[in-house]
């Protein structure tokens, strides 16, 4: 389930790999403070609560997160892509997701 964060001034969901993004729309990333992509600009914020760690990045520099990925306590992990659809919609969709471990 999807709730509003709990880390001041970052208003970011947490989510776990079992979450649901279907009503989740853009989601805003003010101050990224890591460059995951060695562009040199900051595109990144990870984010994190007792059950699960998010990284949410911001790859076309647009202000709007474009990836999440997640990985939570028990070694679940998930990737979702932010989709601009044709019609004018977005979407969330995943695109990966597992066990670390392998198991």
């Amino acid at each position: 389930m999807v709730t509003s964060g709990d880390l001041p001034g970052l208003d970011l969901p947490e989510l776990d790999a079992h979450s649901e993004l279907g009503g989740l729309g853009a989601v805003e990333l003010s101050h990224p403070t890591q460059d995951l992509d060695a562009d040199g600009l900051a595109d990144t914020v990870t984010t994190g609560t007792a059950h699960a760690m998010q990284v949410w990045t911001d790859l076309d520099h647009d202000g709007y997160a474009d990836h999440v990925t997640v990985v939570d306590s028990g070694g679940d992990y998930a990737a979702w892509e932010f989709h601009h659809n044709s019609d004018g919609t977005t979407a969330w969709v995943r695109a990966d997701g597992g066990h670390l471990g392998g198991t």
